[in-house]
């Protein structure tokens, strides 16, 4: 959908982005148009999945989780599907992707301490199909998840 995306739409998204608790009403008002405009939008945005979901964003470590790691796996391929099945049964394993380069996938993983990272990385490595690993752990965050500066940057592209 990105190429349909106006400049309203990419105003929208970045008000939502940057304020999600201030509401329909109080987005027309800042953009100047009409409530049902912005609700049209929010409505196709959610129909077209370019919105996924509205829920909180939560912090592993404030549920203890103090360790983030990325463990880099290789997969036998014959049974990728089966070990990607498995992996996502451990609570601790947040995101696996597919990826190019060092390894098949690479996962995010949080624990609560080294020792917790121990317990899980075995229990990643155990899982059939897991070929080798190799781990990377977050020493600190120097960019957080963020959207914004696509939604700029497309809309100064936007005729």
């Amino acid at each position: 959908m990105s190429e349909r995306l106006d400049k309203l739409d990419l105003d929208i998204l970045k008000l939502i982005v940057e304020e999600p608790k201030a509401g329909v009403r109080e987005y027309a008002r800042r953009l100047n148009v009409a409530r049902g405009t912005v609700q049209a939008r929010l409505d196709k945005f959610a129909r077209d999945g370019v919105i996924t979901s509205y829920r909180p964003q939560m912090q592993p470590t404030a549920l203890g989780y103090s360790i983030l790691a990325f463990v880099h796996l290789h997969i036998a391929q014959s049974i990728m599907d089966a070990t990607v099945a498995h992996l996502a049964t451990i609570p601790e394993v947040l995101e696996v992707n597919s990826v190019a380069g060092e390894g098949d996938l690479l996962c995010r993983v949080v624990a609560v301490d080294h020792a917790d990272f121990e317990r899980i990385l075995q229990a990643m490595i155990a899982t059939e199909g897991v070929l080798r690993s190799r781990s990377e752990l977050v020493l600190s965050r120097r960019i957080a998840p963020r959207i914004v500066p696509l939604l700029e940057k497309k809309r100064s592209e936007v005729r």
